[in-house]
């Protein structure tokens, strides 16, 4: 088993990290001279850094702050209806966020008949804050539900509320609000579809450019080069909690947490909670029908028209690259578990943190730079290379909540099976993938979701004369009537929501099954 997992190990690294690997090497050495290449970023380009570094760390610094209010009202309060909260604030992760972006621009037109508020800088600002709230609410929650509750108790003796919460409790969860921090920034500084679609020129909305219609490919990977090193740079700051991710765990088993009883306050809680979800999920889509169905039902079913083509394509990507991402993720999760300390191991799980980190408009130009050549034409010419793509972006996610997952199964039980001479193929067939189906389930359905709505990746990949539902949508709208560009984001999100759906009560009884036996 131990050569099947550096099978798996080496396939990673040839199909997905050398690419890389090749990319940079190429453009610091290979295409022109490295002094050529430095020279070459001219002072546009690092305005463009610079703009974009302050962009991010503005969506950084709000989306860490309400971040942790949220995360403080639904993990540490008794605040009602926080379960479905939970839920339901972790839904604008979940969607592509060019779609909130189209829904800001329909409100702002409808409402004010001046889109002007939002196509600028601090339009990119807001959309995205309400896009990564929820991934800070997430860390922040999760280090907030693991703090010891005697500390906070004892606190409470000696001192008042606020005094534990600025000098206890936020000063252990330090190490959340920084990763909340840079994985927020990284995200923001390599977003590509919301500034494109806003009209707002960054550093990625520039490599694109140089990359894709002005053809000067060695700029374009030299500035990918820099956005990268400066990626794993952050990374590399916060590696060790990171690359734990104990916020990605699907449950907390065994945790001691305080929860405050807030009386007076739980209907201003309460307010807030729906507010932020009115304004990051609910005001959206109410504008998004609005706007598809103002002026009758004729630009729905044109949208519904051109998107019918792309239906089965995107669909059938998403769910073989999620089937391949948890098979990566259980393996590189299962050995971890067994031999974290092992060289290869830290090395996998590394690779997996770093390219998950890496902007996708980099990662696709990388993919193209190194299959496209003779001998990889098969690869290169075909949804091969997309799938490459997903499994490489997304394979960290899945790996984490596998991880997580099989830590909270205790070790007892596996050597219980191996002391009745149970094979490690049936002890992992029927003992840990039955205690761990949930995880499975939950890293399936995020990979499926992520890889629907990707598109920084997939706009650079997509092979000529193919059809995929977020280059539709994207390619479409920028020229297309708002009504069409927003009758379109509707039906993305709604076929997304349907396949979510019926996923889940398509196995949730198998789940049921698993875990009672």
């Amino acid at each position: 088993m131990k050569s099947f997992y550096k099978i798996v190990f080496l396939a990673f690294v040839f199909f997905v990290v050398i690419p890389v690997a090749y990319t940079l090497f190429a453009a610091l050495f290979f295409d022109d001279s490295l002094i050529d290449n430095i020279v070459s970023l001219n002072l546009d380009s690092i305005f463009l850094l610079t703009k974009s570094a302050i962009i991010a760390l503005s969506i950084a610094l709000l989306s860490t702050l309400a971040g942790t209010v949220l995360g403080f009202l639904l993990y540490k309060s008794d605040i009602l209806f926080r379960g479905f909260f939970k839920i339901l604030l972790l839904l604008p992760l979940f969607i592509s966020p060019y779609i909130l972006a189209v829904a800001w621009k329909d409100f702002f037109s409808l409402l004010f008949n001046d889109t002007n508020y939002i196509t600028n800088s601090v339009g990119v600002v807001l959309v995205l804050t309400t896009v990564f709230t929820p991934l800070s609410m997430l860390i922040i929650g999760s280090a907030l539900s693991n703090i010891n509750s005697k500390l906070e108790e004892t606190g409470l003796i000696i001192t008042d509320l606020r005094n534990v919460i600025f000098k206890i409790t936020l000063p252990l969860i330090k190490p959340a609000l920084v990763t909340s921090f840079v994985l927020v920034f990284i995200f923001s500084i390599s977003e590509f579809s919301v500034p494109a679609f806003l009209g707002i020129k960054v550093f990625t909305t520039e490599i694109f450019t140089q990359f894709s219609a002005f053809y000067n490919h060695s700029l374009a990977i030299i500035q990918s080069a820099l956005l990268i090193v400066i990626c794993i740079l952050l990374l590399f700051a916060e590696k060790n909690y990171i690359s734990d991710a104990p916020f990605l765990s699907i449950s907390n088993k065994g945790t001691s947490n305080k929860i405050y009883d807030f009386k007076s306050g739980n209907w201003l809680g309460l307010a807030l909670l729906f507010s932020w979800f009115s304004i990051s999920v609910v005001i959206p889509f109410i504008v998004l029908f609005i706007q598809s169905f103002r002026n009758g039902t004729n630009k729905f079913v044109q949208a519904f028209e051109l998107l019918l083509p792309t239906f089965g394509n995107s669909i059938a990507l998403a769910f073989i690259g999620a089937i391949i991402i948890v098979f990566v993720g259980f393996t590189a999760a299962y050995y971890s578990s067994l031999y974290r300390e092992t060289k290869v191991v830290k090395t996998f799980d590394l690779l997996l943190l770093i390219v998950f980190a890496i902007p996708s408009i980099i990662l696709g130009i990388s993919l193209i730079k190194f299959y496209n050549q003779p001998i990889l034409e098969i690869i290169y010419s075909s949804y091969a290379i997309i799938i490459i793509a997903y499994v490489g972006k997304f394979s960290f996610i899945a790996a984490k909540l596998i991880t997580n997952a099989i830590k909270q199964i205790p070790t007892s039980l596996d050597e219980a099976a191996q002391i009745e001479g149970i094979t490690l193929l049936t002890r992992i067939r029927k003992l840990l993938i039955p205690l761990i189906m949930p995880a499975l389930f939950v890293a399936f359905i995020i990979s499926f979701i992520f890889n629907l709505g990707e598109l920084g990746t997939t706009i650079m990949l997509y092979p000529p004369g193919t059809e995929i539902m977020p280059i539709k949508v994207f390619t479409i709208m920028a020229n297309a009537p708002q009504a069409l560009t927003s009758s379109m984001t509707l039906i993305v999100f709604t076929i997304t929501l349907l396949i979510i759906t019926s996923f889940y009560f398509i196995i949730k009884p198998f789940i049921k099954s698993n875990i009672n036996d």
